[in-house]
């Protein structure tokens, strides 16, 4: 088994942006969007502000997938789950410069997650991915839509109409030591057959490289009694570096977007149905994992969608 982390980290292909999940589970509170906007307002534009930034998507769990003889999920759980998954989901230039972002300003972060603590149940925790594979549109609006048609001849790549209803399948995978290649690309092979179902949008393969412990809400004892003297997040330091929370088993985190509820309930279980998919899904896939993937499903509460020009090559 190796052991030397920093190799393993160092050897990590280049990813066009870095991605930085942080995630909470929260209450199922009826005013959590309320809540969730008062307590980030201010967080939000401390990140809009941060060099390498490259958009988020705040996501609220729906309901769980039903995989694995886990009968008592389903893909529409709101008034059922005491508690909720929220994934504040953040793109950019490299990890160095998330990092950056929570040196800089981790008063502000501190500030933003006390105002939820009455609702927090656990978390946070902030892992890091690089992108394996990203096939997101951006979405606009019906007349957006039209319009580019038209001014493109069209032409609308890249680019896909907003339903107001998109959902997430969020899908975690642990990873049997040395499959790292044998999974990747047949999981690409599988979402790009799977993108010929009706309702999806797009999708994403990420693998997590790390863990960023001052995003998990995490500082050393001497730095939380240094900002008790003298309060600024500047004084938090972190206990680890991104470099030690690289896994081994890998992780990694597999992310279908669908233009609705009903689409994802339709569409999602072609990958172990449709002939095509099941026969690569379960060899190279399914058989190449420790445990049954963890699938839940989320909604877009509020999102902002440059990271998704980037990707496309449509913007620095």
């Amino acid at each position: 088994m190796p052991t030397n982390l920093k190799k393993l980290f160092d050897a990590e292909p280049k990813s066009p942006l870095y991605v930085a999940v942080n995630r909470v589970l929260v209450k199922n509170d009826p005013n959590l969007m309320k809540m969730m906007k008062q307590a980030s307002a201010k967080m939000c534009l401390a990140t809009a502000l941060s060099p390498g930034f490259k958009g988020f998507d705040l996501m609220g769990q729906i309901g769980s997938c039903p995989m694995g003889m886990r009968w008592a999920a389903s893909s529409d759980m709101r008034e059922e789950l005491s508690h909720i998954w929220i994934d504040q989901i953040t793109y950019w230039d490299s990890w160095e410069e998330h990092e950056k972002f929570h040196e800089t300003f981790e008063d502000v972060v501190v500030e933003a997650c006390a105002r939820c603590g009455d609702v927090l149940l656990d978390g946070p925790e902030e892992p890091v991915y690089r992108i394996v594979a990203s096939k997101l549109p951006k979405l606009i609006s019906k007349n957006q839509m039209l319009k580019m048609g038209f001014d493109n001849k069209g032409d609308t790549s890249g680019y896909a109409m907003d339903s107001g209803e998109t959902v997430t399948v969020m899908a975690q995978h642990l990873l049997r030591p040395g499959k790292e290649d044998i999974f990747e690309k047949a999981e690409v092979q599988v979402m790009d057959k799977l993108m010929n179902t009706s309702g999806v949008l797009g999708y994403q393969i990420l693998k997590r490289i790390g863990f960023s412990t001052l995003g998990s809400g995490h500082a050393t004892t001497q730095s939380m009694m240094a900002d008790m003297i003298s309060p600024s997040g500047q004084n938090l330091k972190r206990t680890a570096e991104v470099w030690e929370g690289y896994t081994v088993p890998a992780q990694y985190l597999v992310m279908v977007e669908f233009d609705s509820l009903q689409a994802a309930q339709r569409g999602m279980p072609h990958v172990n149905v449709n002939p095509e998919m099941l026969f690569i899904h379960g060899p190279k896939v399914f058989d190449n994992l420790l445990r049954m993937p963890s699938v839940y499903i989320s909604g877009s509460m509020f999102a902002e969608h440059t990271y998704r020009e980037v990707l496309q090559g449509n913007k620095k």
